[in-house]
């Protein structure tokens, strides 16, 4: 039996200017001198994956089955999160499943979109965060915020397109974090 929450990505999601952008701002946040050894992108393998090994030189692997539930293993040194938690029913289940596999000097980097208001949320979406209630929820899974930035994804002709468009243009914004471990 096929589970209706579980996202794919559709064919064409890889040739949206939108997404380009987001994949161009998420590796600039990354930086080009990261050094590790493992690393995993949560979620099904996208260009952004090929973009990253290319990048980094290193094999990412990617998760299967339902991040709600299903347990992670393995122990990498770096784990990224592409516009995931909003998916989840559990993202705080999702998160200390990532800080089990996470090397102790390991990075967390993750991108969320910030919170807007509901009328605008995209229909997959369960949650959507402001930044107090997504750095509460790093804080109780035992992560702690080393950087931030925040950015958006559609070219500025996009939000003239109509009201909804619009609107985008005063609430929507991705915010990407990069994590590690609290001092225990």
């Amino acid at each position: 039996m096929e589970n209706k929450f579980i996202n794919k990505i559709d064919s064409n999601y890889s040739n949206k200017p939108a997404t380009k952008i987001r994949w161009r701002k998420s590796l600039d946040f990354i930086g080009d001198k990261t050094s590790f050894k493992s690393a995993l992108d949560i979620g099904d393998r996208s260009g952004l994956t090929e973009m990253m090994e290319s990048m980094y030189q290193v094999k990412f692997d990617n998760t299967t089955g339902n991040l709600d539930y299903n347990t992670l293993d393995g122990s990498y040194d770096l784990v990224t999160s592409f516009e995931v938690l909003e998916h989840l029913f559990n993202p705080l289940f999702h998160l200390q499943q990532v800080k089990k596999i996470l090397s102790k000097e390991g990075k967390l980097v993750l991108s969320t979109p910030l919170s807007k208001p509901r009328f605008l949320w995209s229909k997959e979406h369960f949650h959507e965060m402001s930044l107090a209630s997504i750095e509460a929820l790093f804080d109780v899974a035992g992560f702690k915020v080393v950087r931030k930035d925040f950015f958006r994804v559609h070219p500025l002709t996009f939000y003239f397109k109509g009201v909804r468009p619009l609107l985008r243009l005063l609430f929507d914004k991705i915010q990407i974090y990069e994590l590690e471990h609290l001092d225990e």
